[in-house]
């Protein structure tokens, strides 16, 4: 069943299907949610969140084919909500990978995917991962938004823009700002990040 049925169906008053919608969508806002906060309690509050804010606001969701951008962007809206109440979160050691059971292929990203060399040890891999979620934790938090949904969700600008609620001028600068401090980090690092051409 497509997405905007499962949504009406549970507009229409068939509840019991959100937790099908819930749980096809979970693992990748969770995922999100980690990238943004940098620590595993935070990333689960705000998932818990972000889908009670869904299920209480669902009756405005009107679009049709952009509904995974419409969860998205009630995630976002929850982590800037937990950044104005919290102070920025130690990063956590434990990688997001371990929580993900069968993640989309679109949305999975390994270390090779970042930074040099190109066959890393596992324990270089892990490494390379916490320096990925170091460096995107040292990023301000509007920069750390496009430079998630653009490097690990594959959004275009365009789309980010209508996500993040900002014009498009202001999606290209942040994103230029992120990928020129990212890196900066990741040559300070002596690693070759996958931003660099």
């Amino acid at each position: 069943m497509q997405d905007y049925e499962l949504v009406n169906r549970i507009k229409q008053g068939d509840r019991a299907l959100f937790g099908q919608l819930a749980e096809k969508y979970y693992d990748e806002i969770f995922r999100y949610c980690y990238y943004q906060t940098g620590n595993e309690h935070s990333a689960y509050d705000c998932t818990q969140e972000t889908f009670f804010h869904l299920l209480r606001f669902l009756d405005n969701y009107t679009e049709r084919n952009h509904f995974k951008a419409y969860l998205l962007r009630i995630a976002l809206n929850v982590c800037r909500d937990h950044y104005r109440k919290y102070e920025r979160q130690t990063v956590s050691w434990d990688s997001p990978e371990n929580h993900m059971e069968g993640k989309s292929a679109s949305t999975q990203y390994s270390a090779n995917d970042w930074a040099a060399p190109s066959h890393p040890s596992p324990e270089q891999q892990v490494e390379t991962k916490l320096m990925i979620q170091s460096a995107l934790q040292k990023l301000p938090h509007v920069q750390r938004e496009v430079i998630i949904l653009y490097y690990y969700y594959g959004y275009k600008q365009r789309e980010i823009a209508h996500i993040t609620d900002v014009p498009l001028s202001t999606v290209k600068t942040r994103l230029r700002a992120g990928t020129g401090k990212l890196q900066e980090i990741f040559h300070q690092a002596g690693l070759r990040s996958a931003w660099e051409s």
